[in-house]
């Protein structure tokens, strides 16, 4: 089962302002500096809409896959410590701050632990409890 993630309106509006900022600058620069200004500028705009439509997770069989664009992660539901509702704006794999922290077992603070923006926060973190096993 894939879950999107929720989206906060000032997200939405961040996004879609380094969009424009980043066309504008493409569009503005000189004629000269064009083949830079498209290297970079294209690149970046691509990175951020992979980050933007390509945020999600998958209860899989042995563990929830997480992925942020070209960033994944498997948390298998066996090394889940502990499950609980978040609104820590830490670096994620969310786009909003209505969140769920997952922590993992044998692991630090920083690597252990993720943060993850399902659309129905409650109603997934219910699925997600019932796959594990060794909550705390």
């Amino acid at each position: 089962m894939r879950v999107k993630s929720k989206i906060d309106c000032w997200f939405n509006i961040l996004i879609w302002l380094i969009v424009f900022i980043m066309l504008v600058n493409i569009i503005l620069v000189p004629q000269s500096e064009k083949v830079t200004a498209y290297a970079v500028g294209i690149p970046m705009i691509l990175f951020v809409f992979w980050i933007y439509f390509g945020t999600y997770y998958e209860f899989r069989d042995e563990y929830l896959y997480c992925r942020s664009g070209p960033f994944s992660e498997k948390i298998t539901y066996e090394n889940i410590r502990s499950i609980k509702l978040s609104r820590n704006m830490l670096s994620s794999m969310a786009l909003s701050i209505d969140r769920i922290q997952i922590k993992q077992h044998g692991k630090g603070y920083i690597t252990g632990t993720t943060f993850i923006s399902p659309l129905n926060r409650e109603e997934f973190m219910k699925e997600l409890i019932s796959r594990c096993k060794k909550l705390e």
